[in-house]
């Protein structure tokens, strides 16, 4: 059996399962470079995306 060594990710798909896919690694210390979803339809183009990186930042 062969050990896989992750050094970084991407996400794509930042609804519900894809924060917390990348919350998950970022706790695991596996450096998320992109979390990626299609344009919001109203507000910001980067609005689903940007609420993902909010609700998987640590609460203090």
């Amino acid at each position: 059996m062969s050990t896989l060594n992750i050094k970084k990710v991407a996400v794509l798909g930042a609804g519900v399962m894809g924060a917390q896919i990348a919350a998950y690694l970022i706790n695991a210390r596996v450096p998320v470079l992109l979390l990626f979803d299609l344009s919001a339809k109203e507000g910001p183009k980067n609005a689903i995306a940007q609420k993902a990186i909010e609700i998987s930042r640590p609460r203090r």
